[in-house]
């Protein structure tokens, strides 16, 4: 990784020009140099300058520093011990840990001090023949070489005493660390070499013509069910002894198949990681590559551009001649004056990238997809529309817009808001395609099934056809069903028929109870009118006895006191209350006093005479108390006019009595006689009743009858329409020989059908936008501003919301190009700044400038579509994985 990032570098160097060395020359100001006091913990940015001290030397004479910031800081062509100002080139990946690069690389600039003793006993990539002398409690072997120099061999399998064959990977002043590459102990070799192991059947284990696993060794298992679970592995015993522990890990379980690493191999025991659950087998996996090159081949990808143009760092990246005359085997393939690239490396340059591209993604960063030509503009916008948090440059790069960008967020702001929205505008219109097309797929679907359907039915129907003994049962059964549907109906037609007699029945009876019960609420009010009458007769007949008896009574006691010669005396009532003797008749209560006066006035109104009554000829009247003669005290009766008057009442009094009594007797009659027609009428009422509920059981039973064979009758006519279809089936089958459309022809109907029915009744005229803005001022200014805005947007329309991004964020784009040659300014801003870059290049283009690339055709709209369709699915892939993430850590906080 270093070498190449080292010769990547030296590579921009050599393509970059003089005015990239100019710019590297002119940063060397003492503000820009960082120095090492404090260093640890600190980040390095692209063009800085910091000061260094070699502490170890890698591959190709490459220095190191280690400790200066707490991570590696690469500087080739320098010495061991040596202190340098260098300028940083570039700057790893963070790490999620720490948040600290991985490594820088530099180049040197200055050298502030040579080493003096710059030489070291080993050198970096030499390979030594050594004997472990020591076994580290990790696992890892250290041998000792002359004058005390020690080398680190870490995780070698060798043991205490052997001879191995070392390549040395980084010298220091005392020591030096390498790999194993063989061991040379013929006795050691044959004790780590295992013989394949002979796996029973039922473990699914397959090797590929291997004869021996050791370690490092790839193989694919079924873990069995009956595997023994310790700790953190599965224990499989095996034949001879020997036994394989397998670390758990991404999931499996016993049943489960996976790709599994031996890690270590001994006699008696291997160690394996699991690497891959449920591997694909060669045969799908050979199957997967033949399709995805034919789907490149399809749309174009293997298409270079013209010999001539060729970049000396793409031809490893196109077809060669390995057929034909001596000379030619080796030499590029040409067609048409064109190269053609090499699809196989380029899906695994497109596979290497989605990965990258993925985990991008799942870490939150923004994407900036950039392309110009012609075939790509529209893809680019609608790509970075998808994926949500991306932006996109589509007419032209102008220089300066990242490397410049506080200027250029001063013409962003210009028309931010018209973005904003035509941004509302184009997403509701997008939801609402979206929708629109998924509903016709959807369906499309759905008769396609349901065709598919029909034809396995219409098949199975000419299998039954077919057969005489089949088609005779067939036609039996029809025939029956057809009557018992007949005799189903008749019988239903008679009940139905009964059911409506009984209801008019129902009906006559309803509309009788109805007349019989306004008849019966007269007679009741006028039984009930009868009755007070009666009451209120009887009651008068009472009163009128009583002043009968009181007209009697006043009658005797004047006779009485006319028989005994005394003066007999009528006064009016306010006279009667002054006197204060015993020769007074006290006048009845108030109540009977009313009575009297009422009774007096009734006979004389029936009379016709006036309201004064003249005096008895015994009785005298006195006009005032003082003529009372008080001598005659004894013999005097006094009494009041009312009295008086009302003693000569007792016949008219009768009279009225024997009136009364004829009435009452007549009321009697009539009420007996009402009561007896409102006994009959409830009487009859309540037959009427009887016989309506009997007419209601009788109707619900007719009604479950009815409920019950319509049941049967459903089902049969459910028999007899499954047979009718049937008919019909056999009639269409012809027609139904090409209905069943395949999947990717429904896709493109429902395409073609977005296109010229649906998209024109979609479109809004952005225009009015403008317009509604430019309302209130005149022509002329609005024809100006108008075109000055659509020219910002233009040009800064599918990047106006990186203004939401602060400087850091900023840096962490990911930028995808397509078409390299014509986005230099892009890729050279993008190495200035830092940001990892994702380029389609084509044989004309430079791999070097680009952290990852895609070898295809940059000028075929089918062949950028393919690969942004593969960038843009697995970018939502990862954001929708990201999303859940975040909700998780929610829910668990």
């Amino acid at each position: 990784m270093v070498v190449q990032n080292v010769k990547k570098n030296n590579s921009q160097k050599k393509d970059g020009g003089l005015k990239r060395d100019r710019v590297n020359s002119g940063s060397l100001r003492p503000s820009n140099l960082k120095r090492l006091e404090g260093g640890h913990g600190k980040k390095l940015s692209v063009g800085d300058v910091c000061e260094l001290k070699i502490t170890a030397l890698g591959p190709k004479g490459i220095g190191i520093d280690e400790y200066s910031y707490g991570y590696s800081v690469l500087v080739p062509n320098v010495n061991l011990g040596d202190q340098v100002k260098a300028k940083v080139l570039k700057v790893a990946a963070s790490n999620s840990v720490k948040k600290l690069p991985k490594y820088a690389i530099a180049k040197v600039v200055a050298v502030t001090k040579l080493a003096g003793n710059s030489k070291t006993i080993v050198n970096p990539g030499e390979k030594l023949n050594v004997k472990i002398s020591k076994i580290t409690s990790k696992g890892g072997g250290i041998a000792q070489l002359t004058g005390n120099y020690s080398v680190v061999i870490p995780n070698t399998s060798s043991k205490l005493g052997e001879t191995i064959e070392v390549a040395v990977t980084r010298a220091k002043a005392n020591y030096a660390f390498a790999k194993e590459v063989k061991s040379l102990n013929k006795k050691n070799r044959e004790n780590n070499r295992v013989p394949a192991l002979l796996f029973p059947s039922n473990l699914g284990v397959h090797f590929s013509n291997a004869k021996e696993i050791t370690e490092g060794s790839k193989i694919s298992c079924v873990i069995p069910q009956n595997a023994k679970n310790y700790g953190k592995y599965y224990i499989l015993k095996f034949v001879k002894g020997t036994v394989l522990f397998i670390k758990k890990g991404l999931g499996a379980k016993p049943g489960s198949k996976v790709r599994l690493s031996i890690t270590k191999a001994t006699k008696t025991y291997y160690i394996a990681n699991i690497l891959q659950l449920n591997p694909l087998s060669s045969f799908k996996k050979h199957a997967l590559v033949r399709n995805s090159l034919h789907q490149m081949i399809k749309n174009g990808m293997h298409f270079g551009e013209k010999a001539v143009k060729c970049n000396a760092g793409m031809k490893k990246y196109i077809w060669l001649k390995k057929q034909g005359s001596t000379s030619g085997v080796g030499q590029p393939l040409i067609k048409k004056g064109r190269h053609l690239i090499n699809l196989l490396k380029t899906r695994r340059c497109l596979n290497k990238a989605l990965t990258v591209l993925g985990k991008y993604a799942l870490k939150g960063r923004t994407f900036l997809f950039i392309g110009t030509k012609k075939a790509a503009a529209g893809l680019i916008a609608r790509a970075s529309l998808f994926s949500q948090t991306s932006f996109f440059v589509n007419t032209r790069w102008l220089g300066g817009m990242l490397t410049n960008w506080k200027t250029i967020l001063k013409s962003i702001k210009k028309i931010r808001p018209i973005l904003k929205e035509k941004q509302k505008i184009i997403r509701d219109i997008l939801v609402k395609r979206q929708n629109i097309k998924s509903r016709l797929i959807k369906k499309a679907l759905l008769l396609k099934k349901k065709s598919k359907f029909i034809l396995v039915k219409g098949q199975q129907l000419i299998s039954i056809l077919s057969n005489p003994t089949s088609k005779a049962q067939f036609i039996e059964n029809l025939k029956k069903l057809s009557l018992k549907r007949t005799e189903l109906l008749k019988k239903n037609l008679s009940l139905l028929e009964k059911r409506q007699m009984l209801l008019e029945k129902r009906r006559e009876l309803m509309i009788q109870s109805q007349v019989l019960k306004e008849k019966g609420q007269s007679l009741s009010v006028r039984y009930q009118s009868l009755l007070s009458q009666l009451v209120a007769y009887t009651q008068k007949l009472r009163e009128l006895k009583y002043l009968l008896m009181i007209s009697k009574q006043l009658n005797s006691i004047k006779t009485n006191a006319a028989s005994k010669n005394m003066s007999i005396y009528s006064i009016s009532y306010s006279q009667l209350k002054e006197l204060n003797v015993r020769s007074v008749l006290p006048n009845p209560p108030k109540e009977i006093l009313n009575k009297i006066v009422l009774t007096i006035m009734a006979q004389q109104q029936a009379v016709g005479a006036p309201n004064s009554v003249p005096a008895l000829n015994n009785s005298i009247s006195l006009k005032s108390t003082a003529d009372y003669p008080a001598s005659q005290n004894k013999n005097v009766l006094i009494l009041s006019k009312l009295l008086s008057q009302f003693s000569r009442f007792a016949p008219y009094i009768k009279s009225q009595i024997k009136t009364i009594q004829k009435t009452l007797q007549n009321l009697e009659i009539l009420c007996n006689k009402s009561f007896t027609q409102l006994t009959q009428l409830k009487a009859t009422l309540t037959n009427y009743v009887q016989l309506k509920q009997k007419l209601v059981s009788e109707l619900q039973e007719i009604k479950n009858k009815l409920t019950t064979e319509r049941q049967i009758i459903r089902v049969v006519k459910k028999k007899l329409n499954y047979f009718a279809a049937q008919k019909r089936l056999v009639k269409l089958l012809p027609r139904l020989k090409y209905l069943p459309t395949p999947q990717n022809k429904i896709y493109e109907t429902v395409q073609v059908l977005m296109r010229k029915i649906v998209d024109p009744k979609l479109k809004y005229p952005m225009d009015q936008i403008y317009d509604q803005r430019l309302s209130t001022t005149s022509k002329k200014v609005a024809t100006a501003r108008k075109k000055n805005w659509q020219r910002l947007e233009k040009y800064f329309g599918g990047i106006a919301n990186m203004t939401k991004l602060n400087k850091a964020n900023l840096l962490q784009n990911v930028a995808i190009i397509v078409g390299q040659k014509e986005e230099m300014n892009a890729v050279r801003e993008c190495q200035k700044l830092g940001i990892k870059m994702f380029n389609v290049v084509d044989t004309n283009c430079n791999p070097t400038f680009a952290d990852h690339i895609i070898p295809s055709n940059d000028d075929s709209r089918n062949s950028i579509k393919y690969i942004l369709q593969k960038f843009l699915t697995r970018i939502r892939l990862a954001q929708k994985i990201r999303r859940k993430l975040i909700k998780l850590q929610k829910v668990s906080s």
